[in-house]
């Protein structure tokens, strides 16, 4: 669901306020030009001294037609004794310089909402140091965002520290050194007295304003996190589902700068020429330069910069140090006499700031020694470069603890002392000797180092891949975006008092693959307050009253009304409302005339109704013509993913298949985001050449493209490329959705107690629809090729109709399964199986609603495609989500027409053993993306998910709409 389609032109302004540092200040930039890129208005509130440095960075996207400005608020230095020009965190140096700096801090509540009152922007994206913004925000009614400029492993073990408060078991005599273990925490991390933030240890300026950001945020509309999820998803799960906190991992943001100037020039101006610094890392060999640096605001002793020093000199290795001393009158005597002769074209000193990003990018550089702020960390990650940490204050020993313990890309160079940062020459010195021999292993062929080498290159790659297009941080960004829209919408709504109830008309087709999530649709309308109507036949209407019974009970407006299906009038026995009812081939054109000619009553239906929305089943081509005419917008249908109707709408304009002979050569279909191949006997019937259905198909791709929009059950998540391809390649409109059906069953209770006797993942769960028919002989097949297997299974079985119902089970196998395997005859309560722990894979005929409920349910699949999409969303499991494997099934048949076995034992026994099997890599790999997708899928249809966001977004947009 696009921006620019689903929720209005309004264009969104946001007011960034970060944290007078340079580390606060660089990456609230970079939020702010990225969201400028997405046709946001975005200003970034600082200081006057400040603002010339922002001007500049700004100023390139300003003139590239971006709406990105600067706007200063005076900094009241004087007002609290501090000199005037401290407008900067690291511009402070003494500790009793920081206690003003605060004061200074807070003084500028007032301006700012002065500010807030004047421009009214749409939200604000404050730093954590500004607690009061989510106070100023409220009182003009605009959400407030923290932006904290740190990961959510270091924000969960804060949030550990805070509440379990471990270090208070340590005596007072303890030895500082000696660790305790934070609990709470997905790994198992360890710190000692002496790495812990003085806050935690003593009342200081840090503690009372620690406990208003922990208010603050707690009370903020969310937290924007300047990490990428693959990072650290189980912090990201911690810190959203364990403590609470609404999150959106955006970053890296500094991976907005993609050419040399932006990187060049990022934050300050560099004190040295940036193509100089390039020419001389041109003239090293990859991998063969330390990058040393310690932060815009950490400062170190004169005593521990010459051990520095020394250390590199020692290390013999190529290197680039950025030096920030502290001041006096001593300037340059850390350096041992000599030094920079001795190491002139091996080693290049920086003198206060550096292009730190364009050097990490650099592929001479092949190490970085890091006081793990996070932005450093950050960079260098992105970069894939391996570290040495050297933490000295804030969050920086919880960064070296996510670098070498849970990410492992890093070696401790051995600190262990936390001070402030303007404090340096209280630390215990790192001797020159420990640090050549940290240099040397990690600048060196050790195993150790190459694999730490090999990590840090794959979790870079993984960085970038996750700022591109379909990317999770892109999605995540897009996702925040279309969620601070649906707020100004809702404010919006609320202004014009839109009080009008909604009134949508849901119209499934009459088959339950359809049924079932049209059902699920209404439902959730229903939820968000909108009165739903169900149009079905008479003899449907009976069951689905009983589903929704429940819903109309609990005061949900959904009702249903009924249309009698013409069956007799078009030659078909009294009582054929379904296609699942169908028998034989030559009732189906009589079935679809019926289906035809319902357009009339549904009509009188509209102009009875009036709804102010249509959403109907993609067999109902003529429900666009008919919502039209009475001035309704009618949204499309199809039950299948997005994927699928992207390599459908591929054949059917490229045809790729008609310079194929034989009909299990390979071709590839073009213009998709994947190398997609098949084989011409895996294409549709309507696709090749011309039958009953090629017409229809014809009439539903028009409809579609007159309709007001496609809803689709899936989410963002699962196929981002071709959510995204669909969109924007192919021009049509589409809001996803991923809500499951609730299934009951006479039988569920002992199906539970069954699996309840059974290991976990040791089931595995075989099903062909609602509509698949299978011959006794392939039936036979898949009975011996399951025992043979010596998996436990379930098995549910809709045969062809016959009078030798169970000649298909060899005989005595019921016998010989006792125990091991249940059969369930015609209906499943599918849902209910696949979510039980002993279930650990499923046997499919890959219809759209069972993949979705396996991906759901975090279950890998064995594929046997029969009719339909089911050969296009097989491809889809197996070969772009790679959480399937295939039993070989090769020819594309219509479901009532049944062939002999066309998939023998052998081969079914073969790809049970294989998926079920707990020693295969392939199948643990297979396992593990589909549980990461299961886990994407349930978060995708909570509050603040996706599908969540963007079906909220569209019933914002039907009430604003609305006249």
């Amino acid at each position: 669901m696009g921006s620019e389609t689903i929720t209005g032109h309004q264009q969104l302004h946001v007011y960034l306020f970060p944290v007078p540092a340079q580390g606060h200040m660089i990456p609230t930039v970079d939020i702010a030009r990225l969201l400028a890129a997405r046709g946001l208005k975005s200003t970034v509130i600082c200081t006057p001294l400040n603002a010339i440095s922002v001007s500049k960075t700004t100023e390139r996207d300003r003139l590239s037609g971006l709406d990105i400005n600067v706007q200063t608020i005076p900094f009241p230095a004087a007002e609290v004794g501090l000199p005037e020009g401290i407008e900067s965190m690291d511009k402070l140096t003494s500790p009793e310089m920081v206690p003003k700096f605060m004061s200074a801090i807070a003084l500028l509540q007032q301006p700012f909402e002065q500010l807030l009152e004047e421009h009214r922007p749409d939200f604000v994206i404050a730093g954590m140091f500004l607690p009061w913004a989510t106070e100023s925000a409220a009182k003009s009614g605009i959400p407030r965002i923290v932006f904290h400029g740190t990961s959510c492993f270091s924000l969960s073990v804060g949030e550990s520290l805070e509440l379990y408060k471990p270090y208070e078991a340590m005596s007072i005599d303890a030895d500082p050194l000696s660790s305790f273990v934070i609990p709470g925490l997905p790994d198992k991390i360890e710190m000692t007295m002496s790495q812990l933030p003085d806050n935690y240890k003593v009342k200081n300026v840090f503690s009372e304003v620690m406990k208003k950001v922990r208010e603050s945020e707690l009370n903020s509309y969310g937290v924007l996190v300047n990490s990428f999820y693959e990072l650290e998803p189980a912090y990201a799960e911690h810190y959203r589902n364990i403590l609470g906190r609404k999150t959106w991992h955006i970053g890296p943001v500094s991976l907005r700068n993609t050419n040399t100037s932006d990187k060049a020039q990022r934050g300050k101006k560099s004190t040295i020429d940036e193509h100089y610094v390039l020419n001389w890392l041109n003239s090293k060999e990859p991998n063969s330069v330390l990058y040393v640096s310690f932060g815009s605001v950490s400062r170190v002793s004169n005593d521990q910069l010459l051990e520095l020093a020394m250390g590199l000199e020692n290390s013999v290795y190529s290197f680039i140090w950025v030096v920030r001393q502290i001041k006096n009158d001593d300037e340059e005597s850390f350096l041992p006499k000599g030094f920079e002769v001795r190491i002139q074209g091996r080693g290049l000193i920086i003198r206060d700031w550096a292009p730190q990003v364009l050097i990490l990018d650099h592929e001479a550089v092949g190490g970085f020694m890091t006081h793990c702020g996070w932005n450093s960390t950050l960079e260098g990650i992105s970069a894939g470069v391996p570290m040495i940490t050297w933490p000295m204050f804030a969050e920086q020993f919880y960064n070296e603890k996510f670098i070498t313990q849970v990410i492992k890309i890093g070696a401790p160079l051995g600190a262990k002392e936390y001070n402030m940062w303007v404090d340096a020459k209280k630390v215990s010195l790192v001797k020159n000797e420990t640090i050549a021999t940290v240099v040397t292993q990690l600048m060196g062929d050790g195993e150790e180092a190459k694999e730490m080498r090999q990590r840090a290159k794959e979790i870079g790659e993984i960085a970038k891949r996750s700022v591109e297009e379909g990317g999770s941080s892109h999605t995540n960004l897009t996702t925040f975006i279309e969620e601070m829209k649906l707020q100004l919408q809702i404010e919006m709504a609320s202004e014009i008092s839109l009080q009008h109830q909604l009134h949508v008309f849901i119209f499934p087709a009459t088959a339950q693959g359809h049924l079932i999530p049209m059902i699920n649709i209404a439902k959730l309308f229903a939820a968000r307050g909108v009165k739903t109507t169900i149009i079905s036949t008479p003899l449907h209407a009976i069951t689905l009253s009983k589903t929704i019974n429940h819903d109309r009970l609990s005061g949900l407006d959904i009702n249903i009304q009924t249309i009698p299906f013409p069956a007799v009038e078009v030659g078909l026995p009294e009582g054929t409302e379904s296609v699942n009812q169908l028998t034989s081939p030559d009732m189906m054109p009589k079935f679809f005339l019926a289906v035809s000619m319902v357009q009339q009553p549904f009509e009188k239906l509209l102009e009875e109704y009036r709804p102010d929305i249509v959403v109907a089943d993609m067999f109902f081509p003529w429900a666009t013509e008919a919502a039209a005419k009475f001035g309704i917008p009618r949204l499309i249908f199809h039950g299948i993913n997005i994927f699928c109707q992207c390599v459908d709408e591929s054949l059917r304009i490229n045809k790729p298949f008609e310079s194929i002979t034989d009909d299990k050569e390979s071709f590839l279909v073009p213009d998709l985001p994947d190398k997609i191949e098949m084989t011409k006997s895996q294409v549709p019937q309507h696709i090749i050449g011309d039958s009953m259905f090629s017409a229809l198909m014809e009439k539903i791709r028009e409809s579609e493209q007159k309709s007001y929009g496609v809803l689709v059950n899936s989410f963002y998540e699962l196929e981002p490329a071709y959510a995204d391809h669909y969109k924007n390649a192919m021009g049509i409109r589409s809001g996803r959705l991923a809500e499951r059906r609730n299934e009951s069953s006479t039988e569920e209770h002992s199906v539970l107690k069954w699996l309840d006797s059974k290991k976990p993942n040791s089931v595995i769960y075989v099903s062909f629809g609602s509509m698949s028919k299978l011959p006794n002989d392939q039936l036979t097949e898949i009975a011996t090729g399951l025992e043979d297997s010596g998996c436990s299974f379930i098995w549910v079985v809709r045969k062809t109709n016959s009078e030798e119902e169970e000649k298909f089970l060899p005989e005595g196998f019921e016998e010989r399964t006792e125990g091991k395997g249940l059969i369930i005859r015609e209906w499943a309560p599918q849902v209910l199986i696949l979510d039980h722990p002993a279930v650990g894979g499923f046997m499919t005929h890959c219809g759209w609603n069972s993949i979705l409920e396996g991906i759901t349910a975090g279950v890998p699949m064995i594929t046997w495609p029969m009719f339909a999409e089911q050969f296009y969303n097989e491809k889809l499991v197996t070969e772009v989500l790679k959480i399937g494997s295939q039993v070989g099934a090769g020819e594309w048949n219509g479901w009532i027409e049944t062939t002999n076995a066309s998939v023998k034992k052998e081969r079914i026994s073969k790809a049970v053993t294989q998926l079920m099997s707990d020693d295969g890599e392939e199948t643990k790999e297979m396992r593990k993306r589909v549980t990461e997708l299961g886990e994407k899928a349930k978060r995708a249809v909570k509050e603040d998910g996706s599908s969540y966001v963007q079906f909220t977004a569209l019933i914002e947009e039907l009430k604003m709409s609305k006249k």
